[in-house]
């Protein structure tokens, strides 16, 4: 799997032990041994953001409609990453729990990244995995 991959997640594990589906995109292209770093996505407009693009101070990234991606506005969020190693994805597709769905055209991942690198949120671990 790619940077920009976006999964379709079905027993998605989040952070308050509840468990559901989610679209999650792949952030980096990990190298032997690390993880790939992973953010959730969200269209429900519970964050007040309307402008299409990078709001790194609220951990957000906005996208519009994308061609053969996403189907309507998208909140790219990224208060929280998680760390998947490849055998637990490879894992969760033979179990049928992960899809891959897209993969974002190169331009708007890379902005994605580069919107989550001007967080004062991320981690220099996170930061290292995302280059």
């Amino acid at each position: 799997m790619d940077k920009g991959t976006v999964l379709s997640h079905r027993d998605f594990a989040f952070k308050d032990g509840e468990y559901g589906d989610k679209l999650i995109i792949i952030l980096n292209k990990p190298r032997p041994d690390e993880p790939y770093l992973c953010c959730k996505t969200t269209s429900k407009t519970k964050y007040k953001i309307e402008t299409e693009g990078c709001h790194s101070s609220q951990n957000i990234f906005v996208l519009g409609k994308i061609k053969n991606c996403f189907t309507k506005k998208t909140y790219v969020q990224f208060h929280e990453f998680y760390d998947f190693d490849s055998q637990k994805l490879l894992k969760g597709h033979f179990e049928g729990k992960i899809d891959i769905i897209f993969t974002l055209p190169e331009n708007i991942i890379n902005a994605i990244v580069n919107c989550i690198k001007k967080s004062d949120d991320i981690t220099d671990d996170q930061l290292n995995l995302l280059n």
